[in-house]
């Protein structure tokens, strides 16, 4: 998939593309099935599939404090969106003078002159340009001037409600990460570097491994099982994303004890994925009922993980099939 941030950088659009809009932070089932039609779309006009959206997310921007933190790393979305066969992806840097362009320009220069657009996609709550103009009845408005087909799909859901990213936010902040294959189509996951720390686990047995992320969106602070990778190995695992209370109030870590593993992870990169939560995070009177509390959680997560497969993004679009 070739990644521009300029679509004048873009050659041999002639031909013309089929067009998807929107932000796609969460790249979520709904997300999937509008690069599903954008890439069908494509393959029926014989033209290239481009992904148009913007970085970073325009509240940001507009409206720094009212910003959602994202699901996705600006890495993660590229990864996700190439997943679906996808041929372009233009991220167009976001600022206010973009936001108060109007609807009927960006259409005009962006995707007739530009794109060479004869196919659009988007979804049933999308709009864009000043004064969010650009819905998807205008659009279709504007295919019928210009000459292209538009595509607006509807909501799709698996449990009574839509698919969105706000949903997704809202399992995670209840600690509901083992509905996250059911909004997604795979594990929740982040990627951090591990970092020195202050080596509590050691002394009562269960040596941990700090990390940093780059990821916005955390689930909630609690224990959670989860499948480590690092390089090409794959261990079960616990996470505890808090403070711990236990030893007084500190600054939030994500600290990850990996099962039958014996070596030093000291600046490695490791990835989690999230498969269960067993508890809330919670202060203990003693070293010992903490590390009673520990064991306990070891035992479910070893029950929990047990046959566990990774559920990762892919999707096999020559056979209409996904896994």
């Amino acid at each position: 998939m070739l990644v521009v941030d300029s679509v004048r950088s873009i050659e041999c659009l002639q031909q013309g593309t089929a067009v998807a809009l929107g932000n796609f932070d969460g790249v979520h089932l709904g997300h999937r099935e509008i690069f599903r039609t954008l890439v069908r779309r494509a393959r029926d006009l014989g033209v290239k599939s481009v992904v148009y959206t913007f970085e970073p997310h325009p509240l940001k921007v507009l409206a720094p404090d009212r910003a959602p933190l994202l699901l996705n790393t600006a890495e993660e979305k590229v990864r996700l969106i190439a997943a679906s066969n996808i041929d372009i992806l233009v991220r167009i840097p976001f600022s206010p003078e973009l936001a108060s362009h109007e609807a009927e320009d960006f259409v005009r220069e962006v995707l007739v002159d530009q794109l060479h657009a004869r196919a659009i996609v988007v979804g049933y709550d999308f709009a864009f340009g000043r004064g969010r103009k650009g819905t998807g009845d205008f659009l279709r408005q504007q295919g019928m001037r210009y000459g292209f087909g538009v595509d607006v799909l509807q909501p799709v859901g698996g449990d009574g409600r839509p698919y969105s990213s706000t949903r997704v936010r809202e399992l995670l902040a209840a600690g509901e990460v083992e509905a996250m294959p059911t909004q997604l189509g795979r594990h929740y996951t982040l990627a951090g570097q591990v970092v020195g720390g202050e080596k509590r686990g050691r002394t009562i047995g269960f040596p941990t491994a700090n990390i940093v992320t780059q990821k916005e969106q955390l689930p909630a602070a609690g224990v959670y099982a989860v499948i480590v990778r690092f390089g090409d190995s794959g261990y079960q695992g616990l996470v505890n994303l808090g403070c711990r209370p236990t030893f007084g109030p500190g600054e939030k870590t994500i600290e990850v004890y990996l099962l039958d593993f014996e070596g030093d992870l000291y600046g490695k990169e490791l990835r989690l994925y999230f498969v269960a939560r067993l508890r809330e995070e919670k202060s203990f009177a003693d070293k010992e009922s903490l590390i009673a509390a520990i064991q306990q959680d070891v035992q479910r997560g070893r029950q929990l993980l047990s046959g566990v497969k990774v559920i990762q993004y892919r999707e096999y679009l020559a056979n209409g099939g996904m896994g």
